[in-house]
């Protein structure tokens, strides 16, 4: 019987780690995926901006330039 708490004590404790290990995995992930969100939405905006400020072409055809 003592057996049977002990291995019973036993799933419960590895069970509580092991969401312990997944809550914090996904909280890890979440961080990475609001960070490389950001970091596009800082690109667009540079590309945006590059765009913006881009000299207008020259008339005529590029390869004579």
């Amino acid at each position: 019987m003592e057996l049977a708490v002990i291995v019973g004590q036993a799933m419960l404790l590895g069970g509580g780690a092991t969401w312990l290990v997944s809550s914090r995995w996904h909280q890890r992930r979440q961080a990475e995926l609001v960070r490389s969100t950001e970091a596009a939405w800082e690109y667009a905006r540079y590309l945006e901006y590059v765009a913006a400020h881009r000299r207008p072409p020259r008339p005529g055809p590029p390869f004579l330039g």
